[in-house]
């Protein structure tokens, strides 16, 4: 699907905010948390957890109306709004 602006679609960035909130939330657990002091959250654990995350937010959260694509008889894909 081509997008008409440099702006990212409502899933990006669903997708982006969802991995950042997961890396500062993994960065204060192992600063300000006493449990993570004697084994912090490892590098491998935590991008996973962004990953998965991230996905999942990027998956669940729907297009909105000007970023819809459907196709016309002909079989050409045309924006669902024009």
């Amino acid at each position: 699907m081509a997008t008409p602006t440099n702006v990212p679609t409502r899933k990006v960035i669903a997708g982006g905010a969802t991995g950042a909130f997961v890396t500062l939330l993994v960065l204060v657990l192992n600063t300000y948390v006493p449990y993570f002091h004697d084994k912090p959250i490892s590098g491998e654990m935590a991008s996973s957890f962004t990953t998965v995350l991230g996905f999942l937010a990027a998956y669940f959260v729907p297009p909105a109306a000007s970023e819809a694509v459907v196709q016309d008889a002909a079989g050409a894909a045309k924006s669902a709004t024009a």
